[in-house]
Parts: C-alpha cells; structure tokens; sequence
C-alpha cells in the first residue's frame, strides 16, 4: 500500500517551530515495518516552501491520504479535502487527531472516510490491513466510518498504547532537511486539568498518562546522535518525565552513557528544585518552558492551575541559577479583571525569564472554557466556526464580557512598551545573541492575522 499522510498548516499561518510531526511518525514506521510505502507531507514546513499536498497526491499516486488534525488546522484540513478527492477519488480518506476524536461525525460529514479515534498505534495498523484485504472495519474499535448510506460507530476500547513496546521513530520518514532540530516523546498526557488547556489525558488517551522508562530514553538519545548527528533535541512532553526519580535516573544515565547532545523540556515549575536543576543542566539541558500564564493569584486559582506565583517564582530561579535558559508561556484573556491582567505585565519583570511568549485565550473545544463557556464569562456565538480557534486573530465570534477587543490589543502594546524598556527585544527584531527576547501577537513575525486591529490601535493611539 501506499500511504500519504498529511499534517495540515494552521488555518492563520504563521511563524512556527519546525518541528517533525512525531504522532504521524510513529504510525509511518508502523507501516514501513508492515512492508507499506509512506510519505509525509507536513504542511506547517511544506507549505512555506510553496509546495502543495495536490502535487504531492499527483506524484505519489497513494491509496490511503491520513490527515493528523487539531482544531486550529481543520479548516485547512476540510478544505483539502474536497478539492482532493476531486482530482483523486480512488483513495481513501482517514483522520485521525484531537479534533476528529473531539467531532467525529461531523468530520466524517466532512467528507473522509474513516475517522480512527484516539491513539492511533493500535488501530492505524489493523484499518491498513482491512483496506488491502477488503474485509472492512467492522472488528475494529474506534473508528467510525460510513458502510454504504450508515455511519458505523465503534466507540472505544483496550488499554491505552504502552509507548515503551513501541519502535523508535525512524526519522528517515521525515524531510528531514526542513527541520531545525530533532524532536522525542518520554510521556503522552498530563495529572493536571487546566480549564484552557485541551489534555491529552481524557481526550486522545482514554484515562491517565503514559511514561517510558529513562533507559528506554537515554536509548533513543544515543540513536538520535550516533545515527543522525543530532544536536539539539526538543522534548515533546507536556511535562517532561513527570516524577522526580525518572527525571533524576535519566539525568544520571545521561552522564554514564557519555551523551553531549542538548534538550529542551517543558515542566511545571513546581517540579524544579536546586537540585533538580543542577542534574538537568549537567545532563544536557538547555532550555526549558514554563507555562506561567497568568500574574494573578486569583486567575491562577481559577484557571485551576493549581500554581503559586511563589512556586513558579522558584523553579525559574532554580534553573537560571542552574544555567538553564528560560522561556515563560502567558495568556492575556483568562477569565479576570482588567487589573488581572496587568498583574500578568508586572510579574514577567518579576520574574525576568529569558523569553516571554505572549498569547491570546482561546476556548478551545476540549476545555471547560468551550463546554460551558457562559460559566466563565466567555461568549462563543458559533461553536462550529473552527476558523476562530486559532492563534493569531480576535474574532467576533469569540467574546469576552470581562475584556473588550480594545483592552486586549492594548494589553499587548503595554507589554511590549515595559518589556522592552526592562531591555527585552521584540522577537522579529531580535539578533543572535540577544538574552532577553518577547513576543506578543503584534508582533511582526508572530501573528500576522493581527494587522488590521493593530493598525486600528496604533491610530487610536496616535489620535490621544
């Protein structure tokens, strides 16, 4: 079989980190190991390259086109989906992703022909089979796809995927020249159930989260450096190794096995500790992310963070002292006050972390913000318009009663004014070398979709 799998770009493009799709990676792997021949066709680094998934479905002529889909890529998704199966017909059409276990019907409405639910590892494999053997899905759990004029559902079942059975990635699936950096998964979901975040956990995994053993790790690491040189890494987890001791094991694995490329994790900051810290940047770390959000005790509270800004205070010095380079996560709109949200301005040159990332509430659909959004003082006056849930615009479709559009581009530009003040660059002004940069949505290389409404802003501003 011939296998075409697709990542759509984001509906509002924009800058972004080119990192290889790992969730479509380890299916094309599956698949190559089961003698089919895969190709990936990512549009977040394709698509910049002007490069279209139309020329790619010409050449490669596949059988199956499997699209990995969140919500912020669905409309791209839906859209090239009519057009292919215009000028390629025969194939058939799978998603699979958040977004598709979120809405499967309505995907399927959408015009694929299989939806797989959840983690895909355990099921991509059998619908493959089914699709070359003719003997249809019926056995399947987990999918949904329509038989004749019906639409058969088969919810899911089973344990969730045990990542240490898995194989390594094989990175040779990827076009590998368009990446900046290699990437690896040591944990799939998180313990903790943020309002505006859509987990993993409860979503794509059906219960809890999954952790490989650091030496399982540590064996990819190596595999990643003899075999492709690799020098960087970016951990994908949401919470980098989630426990104490397997942060600590890897850390001193690392050490024993000679390694001397570089990581970047992402962690809450209540993880990190003197201790912690100096083991991490022993073993490699070079950068970590921390997802602050909010300089409010009470959003933080609210949000169900459950976060202190004293804790996060903490781990942030634990890892500057350690020699670890930071960068903080923020999120103007959170359910608050204005003042709320100027708390958030103030404990950013608090904290003086190396990078702040300015970003706009989104309801994400998976969260509390987009079930109940009424609860929260959140309106949302079409909950099936997914071209406005994306980074990178303010659409009328999406409200809040605590904060108007007006106070909220402002917000950015009252960032942006202190923080550059405080000696941080603008990130699409930012030279090599620069320790302390920013981003906001106004930013040039950052949110495109913002120019009117800033335009708008910077006229008013001018007018006063």
């Amino acid at each position: 079989m011939r296998i075409l799998f697709v990542v759509p770009r984001s509906f509002n493009k924009k800058q972004m980190y080119k990192e290889y799709p790992l969730g479509v990676g380890i299916l094309a792997t599956l698949c190559r190991l089961n003698g089919h021949e895969t190709l990936i066709y990512d549009g977040n680094v394709e698509d910049g390259e002007g490069d279209s998934v139309e020329r790619w479905v010409e050449d490669f002529q596949p059988d199956v086109i499997s699209y990995s889909i969140i919500t912020p890529n669905y409309p791209v998704a839906k859209m090239q989906v009519v057009k292919l199966k215009k000028i390629y017909p025969s194939a058939i059409y799978i998603a699979g992703g958040l977004h598709p276990t979120l809405f499967p019907e309505l995907v399927l409405k959408d015009g694929y022909d299989l939806v797989c639910l959840g983690e895909g590892e355990s099921r991509f494999p059998l619908i493959i089979d089914a699709i070359e053997s003719g003997k249809g899905f019926h056995h399947i759990d987990g999918v949904l796809f329509k038989d004749g004029s019906t639409a058969v559902n088969n919810p899911m079942t089973g344990a969730r995927v045990d990542l240490n059975q898995l194989p390594f990635v094989d990175r040779n699936v990827f076009n590998l020249k368009r990446y900046t950096h290699h990437s690896l998964v040591a944990s799939r979901g998180c313990p903790y159930k943020c309002n505006f975040c859509c987990n993993y956990s409860g979503t794509i995994l059906q219960k809890g989260l999954s952790v490989s053993p650091a030496d399982r790790v540590l064996d990819e690491l190596e595999y990643l450096e003899k075999t492709f040189n690799a020098s960087v890494v970016f951990f994908c987890d949401d919470i980098f190794f989630v426990k104490r001791k397997e942060i600590l094991k890897f850390c001193a694995g690392y050490k024993e096995r000679g390694l001397s490329l570089k990581w970047v994790g992402q962690m809450r900051a209540d993880t990190l500790d003197d201790e912690i810290a100096v083991a991490m940047a022993q073993a490699g770390c070079q950068r970590l992310y921390f997802g602050v959000e909010s300089g409010s005790e009470e959003v933080l509270v609210s949000t169900n963070k459950r976060l202190t800004k004293a804790q996060m205070l903490a781990g942030t010095n634990a890892a500057k002292k350690a020699g670890i380079r930071v960068k903080t996560g923020w999120i103007f709109g959170l359910p608050g006050t204005l003042a709320d949200q100027k708390a958030s301005i103030d404990f950013m040159l608090e904290m003086r972390p190396h990078e702040i990332s300015v970003h706009q509430l989104i309801p994400f659909p998976g969260t509390p913000y987009y079930d109940s959004p009424e609860q929260f003082g959140i309106r949302i006056r079409n909950k099936l318009d997914f071209e406005s849930f994306c980074y990178g615009g303010i659409s009328d479709n999406i409200q809040f009663d605590y904060l108007t559009e007006e106070q909220l581009v402002d917000l950015y530009f009252e960032a942006a004014k202190r923080l550059e003040a405080a000696g941080y660059v603008a990130s699409d002004k930012a030279k090599l070398g620069d320790e302390y940069l920013y981003s906001t949505p106004v930013n040039k290389n950052f949110m495109p979709v913002f120019r009117k409404t800033i335009s708008e802003s910077k006229e008013r501003c001018h007018a006063e």
